[in-house]
């Protein structure tokens, strides 16, 4: 009986241990200081020289893409605004987990970011996002924009459903929005409720009907066969609801990212007027959140094309290398911890 006991208690010490372990690891992911780190590079002659540094051990990757004129969003506007209706499925969340909300999701959102090196991020509410969408519209370009809406609804104070709402024509202008969490463009939010847009709305932000509306088509397991982004760039969202089908958009340039299923992919770039519309697959996830941060601080958009990329591991000190590149518009973005980022960083290659 005593040895049971002593087994018992053994066991119950590995379990404790192992757990520590785990959550030990969860909090150097997510909470690591991202000074620990740091990326360099440039460009000459058809040739980008990088350097990594790092703290401990982690894996690099170096993105190199030719943006094709698209301009990386530097400042970024959270829609949200709980005096609004919204529309979004809810999200059973694992035991012990914080719930999925809007609210939770933008909080993760800001922090994933800024390992990313995107740092001017403010929040908005209905009110505001009308006074920031018609500065920028009034300014003349509103390119480096972007805009975040997990809302399911734009507010009646910028959208509804008309061809000359004021989120179209900052859109027009070279705004980006990053769009998640229903079918874009479906419905307005007011303060009473939402309000479903009875016209094409697919064809004001898209160009052409080519949104999922089959809400039994869900998860996808193959790549997107077209580029090599999923890889180059870890995304691990494999959700295609309200997602796009790159074949169907007709009439504008458009990059499909990530997973792909029924013709429909979990992240689609669509050209705008100037600037670009993101669709992310599915319903609030971890994995979703992952993937928006990264494309955003990755600085990719609809003319985006996949260059070149190498990768290889850090270890207390510092990695350099070089990559053969050309295009007339270079970025390359670096980043650090594979599938669970620590670090990242965008670079203007152009003219190198």
């Amino acid at each position: 009986m005593l040895s049971e006991k002593r087994s018992d208690k053994a066991v119950v010490a590995m379990a404790v241990a192992l757990l520590a372990v785990i959550l030990v690891g969860e909090v150097v992911v997510y909470t690591s200081d991202y000074t620990d780190y740091s990326a360099s590079a440039s460009a000459e002659d058809g040739v980008i020289t990088y350097t990594v540094s790092a703290d401990g051990s982690k894996s690099y990757s170096v993105v190199v893409s030719d943006s094709n004129g698209y301009e990386k969003v530097t400042r970024l506007y959270l829609y949200y605004d709980e005096s609004y209706a919204s529309d979004v499925e809810d999200v059973e969340a694992d035991v012990g987990a914080p719930a999925l909300t809007q609210s939770y999701y933008l909080k993760q959102l800001v922090q994933l970011l800024e390992y990313r090196g995107v740092t001017d991020v403010t929040y908005v509410d209905a009110q505001e996002l009308a006074e920031v969408l018609s500065a920028s519209v009034a300014a003349g370009s509103s390119a480096g924009i972007g805009l975040v809406c997990l809302n399911g609804a734009l507010p009646d104070t910028v959208y509804t459903g008309n061809a000359g709402d004021l989120i179209l024509t900052w859109l027009e202008s070279g705004g980006s929005l990053y769009w998640a969490g229903n079918t874009i463009g479906s419905e307005y939010a007011t303060t009473e409720g939402v309000v479903a847009v009875e016209g094409d709305y697919q064809t004001l932000f898209l160009g052409s009907d080519c949104l999922n509306t089959d809400e039994t088509l869900t998860r996808a397991y193959e790549e997107y066969s077209g580029n090599a982004y999923r890889s180059a760039l870890s995304l691990s969202n494999n959700n295609v609801k309200y997602g796009v089908s790159p074949s169907m958009v007709t009439s504008r340039a458009c990059l499909a990212l990530g997973y792909q299923n029924g013709g429909y992919a979990s992240i689609v770039a669509v050209q705008c007027g100037s600037g670009a519309v993101f669709v992310f697959g599915g319903d609030y996830s971890d994995y979703q959140r992952y993937d928006m941060a990264q494309v955003i601080a990755a600085g990719i958009g609809p003319q985006s094309e996949l260059v070149a990329v190498d990768t290889g591991t850090v270890t207390r000190g510092s990695v350099s290398g070089t990559v053969e590149a050309t295009g007339s518009d270079l970025t390359a973005y670096i980043y650090l911890g594979g599938y669970y980022p620590v670090y990242g960083k965008h670079f203007d290659l152009r003219g190198g």
